[in-house]
């Protein structure tokens, strides 16, 4: 099982795949999982769970969702907007993210869940098997829900981009 140190979002147009990337910049700790749309959506279910029972009510998650812009998309010159506003996220490039790939992606069956001192763990779980793990409190899983949040493609994935509203 591995620790989660970063937890990195990107969207692959051409599978129409989310991908939840553990730790992209360490080759032996890191892990991509496939997160498809129907699998999106129950998180979303069970985080807004979390947000209104644990976390205020959502109340940073909401204020930093508002100000920010979707991620935008690279063009095929190269260059693109930057949206990089926030100071715990960093834009990474999909060259970086393919560099440090040393295994196939596992698809994401189950996000698990407690709280325990103040602390949420998440077990990252694929075919009954628990891969990875984080330990975080519930400012940090706001700003993660709210970058996570920017990649979704909402439109064409037919849901409401308020859906924790």
């Amino acid at each position: 099982m591995i620790q989660i140190k970063t937890l990195t979002f990107s969207y692959n147009k051409r599978e129409d795949r989310i991908y939840f990337l553990v730790n992209h910049s360490d080759f032996n700790n890191r892990i991509d999982f496939i997160v498809t749309r129907l699998k999106l959506i129950e998180l979303l279910n069970g985080f807004d769970d979390i947000l209104i029972n644990h976390c205020d009510n959502g109340k940073l998650f909401k204020e930093l969702y508002k100000t920010q812009e979707p991620l935008s998309i690279e063009k095929k010159d190269g260059t693109s907007k930057s949206t990089n506003t926030n100071r715990w996220e960093k834009s990474v490039s999909s060259d970086d993210l393919k560099f440090t790939q040393n295994k196939a992606p596992i698809i994401l069956d189950a996000i698990s869940y407690n709280i325990k001192d103040n602390q949420m763990i998440f077990k990252y779980i694929s075919s009954k098997k628990v891969y990875a793990i984080s330990h975080i409190d519930c400012e940090m899983f706001q700003k993660t829900l709210s970058s996570m949040m920017r990649v979704i493609p909402f439109v064409s994935w037919g849901i409401s981009p308020h859906i924790l509203d």
